[in-house]
C-alpha cells in the first residue's frame, strides 16, 4: 500500500506541476508530500522531478514511472471493482447436461428463468439421454435419474419418479385389465428405446415372456402417443405422463408391481464445487425441480387387482 501511495504521488506531482498543488489535492500537507517523494526516488536511485520553487517537472525517469503507473493503477482499480462491486455477482458460461424428455419439459424452462434472474450467467444446455462424463466432456452440471454411483461426482437428490405401466381406457375395456405382470403376454406391447430395462421387466414378479410387440419407438413421448390411440400398454416414467394421467387419457396398471422409485439428482464435479456461478445454478434449480417433482408426483386414476 505504500508502494501505491507513492505512485499516486508520483502522479499528483507531474499533473499539478508542483509539491504544494500536489499535497492540496490528495490533502497532505508539503511536508509529507516532500518526504514521500523523496523516499520513492530514494528506493529507486532515481532523481523523478527537477524540483524549482514553483514548478517541478519530469526527469526521463520521472514520466517513464508516471507513464506506467497510471496503467497499473488503473488496473488495480479496476481489480478492485470487480472483486468489491461484482464479486456476489457471479458471471461466466456453464455448461449442464439433462435426459431429453425431463429437459424439454421442466430443465428448459427453468433455465430460461434462471438466465433472466441473472444476466450475467451464460448456460449450454445438451439434451440427451446418455449418460454423459461431466469431467471428460467438460460439463459443470448435470441432471440424472437413477442412481449416481460415480465417486467423483456429488449428487444433491431433488425428487424421484416413477416407472408407470399404462394403457388408455377404451383399450382396457376391450383387452381386459392386466392383473399381474405376465398378463402382459396376452396384450399388445409398445416399447420404447429408452426404457433401461426391455419391455416390462422391470416390473416386480416379470418373467422373460414373449410379448406382442407391436410398435418399437425411440422416444417415450411416441410411445405415449401411441398408447392413447389405444395401440397397447407402455412403460413411462411418471413425468412424462402425469398429463395424460390427470387427464384420464391413460390409466396406470399394476400399481402393485410398480418398480421402486428411481432419485433425481443435480450432480457435478467436485472440482467444481467453489465456482460460485454453479452454486448458483444448483440453488436455483433444486428450487425449481423439487417443486416441479412434487407437482408431478400425482398418483391418478389407476387400476390394480
Amino acid at each position: 500500500m505504500d508502494r501505491l501511495r507513492q505512485l499516486k504521488i508520483a502522479i499528483a506531482v507531474d499533473e499539478e506541476g508542483s509539491l504544494a498543488a500536489a499535497g492540496r489535492k490528495l490533502n497532505l500537507s508539503l511536508p509529507s508530500i516532500s518526504r514521500i517523494l523523496g523516499e520513492l526516488e530514494t528506493s529507486l536511485g532515481a532523481v523523478l522531478f527537477e524540483r524549482s520553487a514553483r514548478r517541478c517537472r519530469a526527469t526521463e525517469a520521472g514520466r517513464l514511472l508516471v507513464e506506467r503507473s497510471r496503467r497499473l493503477l488503473a488496473d488495480y482499480d479496476e481489480i478492485l471493482e470487480t472483486v468489491g462491486s461484482r464479486w456476489n455477482e457471479p458471471q461466466g458460461k456453464l455448461r449442464m447436461t439433462a435426459p431429453l424428455t425431463f429437459g424439454r419439459m421442466h430443465v428448459l424452462p427453468a433455465v430460461c428463468r434462471f438466465l433472466k434472474e441473472c444476466p450475467l450467467i451464460d448456460v449450454g444446455l445438451e439434451l440427451s439421454d446418455a449418460v454423459v462424463d461431466l469431467q471428460a466432456d467438460d460439463f459443470d452440471l448435470g441432471i440424472r435419474i437413477g442412481p449416481v454411483e460415480a465417486p467423483s461426482l456429488i449428487a444433491r437428490r431433488v425428487g424421484f419418479v416413477q416407472s408407470w405401466a399404462l394403457a388408455s381406457p377404451s383399450y382396457l375395456v376391450r383387452y381386459g385389465v392386466p392383473q399381474k405382470p405376465d398378463d402382459l403376454s396376452h396384450h399388445h406391447w409398445i416399447q420404447h428405446s429408452s426404457l433401461r430395462a426391455p419391455g416390462p421387466l422391470s416390473l416386480h414378479g416379470a418373467s422373460a415372456r414373449v410379448l406382442d410387440t407391436r410398435l418399437i419407438v425411440n422416444d417415450a413421448p411416441s410411445a405415449l402417443e401411441a398408447a392413447r390411440a389405444d395401440l397397447g400398454i407402455t412403460l413411462a416414467l411418471s413425468y412424462q405422463a402425469a398429463e395424460d394421467v390427470a387427464e384420464g387419457k391413460l390409466v396406470r396398471v399394476l400399481v402393485d408391481f410398480e418398480p421402486e422409485p428411481m432419485p433425481v439428482s443435480l450432480v457435478y464435479p467436485e472440482t467444481r464445487r467453489t465456482v460460485q456461478r454453479l452454486r448458483r445454478l444448483l440453488d436455483f434449480l433444486t428450487i425449481e425441480m423439487e417443486a416441479v417433482l412434487a407437482q408431478r408426483d400425482r398418483n391418478g386414476p389407476t387400476i390394480s387387482p
